[in-house]
């Protein structure tokens, strides 16, 4: 008896060494999940204010030529685009606070979404199965 036991404790012991491993390892692997999509979401928005940058730069840059040929002066018409450029940038510094607020909330739904997931998923289990 005492033997069955011992050895059904050793079974029992490499089981849960198992669940725990196991376990460790589904979580590495949703943290660098996580990671992945915060990164690529990162990479992502880089490239589009790059952009965003050449198409507002060339945007002005021919709205002041335009504007130095109405106004038949180069120095005016590149005033009015330095002067539009002036009033975008104070408009930015003082929405500071929603954009940071907005950019925050767009990071976590991304990070939230994928528990979301999981946990409709796991919902759908009956109990007393097991998967796998």
């Amino acid at each position: 008896m005492e033997k069955n036991s011992g050895q059904f404790f050793n079974e029992l012991k490499k089981d849960v060494v198992t669940y725990a491993e196991l376990k460790l390892e589904l979580l590495k692997l949703g943290t660098y999940e996580r990671i992945g999509k915060v990164i690529s979401i990162l990479s992502y928005g880089i490239i589009l204010m790059a952009l965003a940058l050449f198409m507002f730069l060339f945007l002005f840059l021919a709205l002041g030529f335009f504007l130095s040929n109405r106004l038949h002066s180069l120095s005016a018409g590149f005033t009015v685009i330095a002067a539009l450029s002036l009033f975008l940038l104070g408009g930015v510094a003082f929405l500071r606070k929603q954009i940071c607020t907005y950019i925050l909330n767009l990071v976590i739904a991304t990070l939230t979404a994928n528990d979301k997931k999981h946990r409709t998923t796991d919902d759908t289990i009956p109990t007393g199965e097991t998967t796998g």
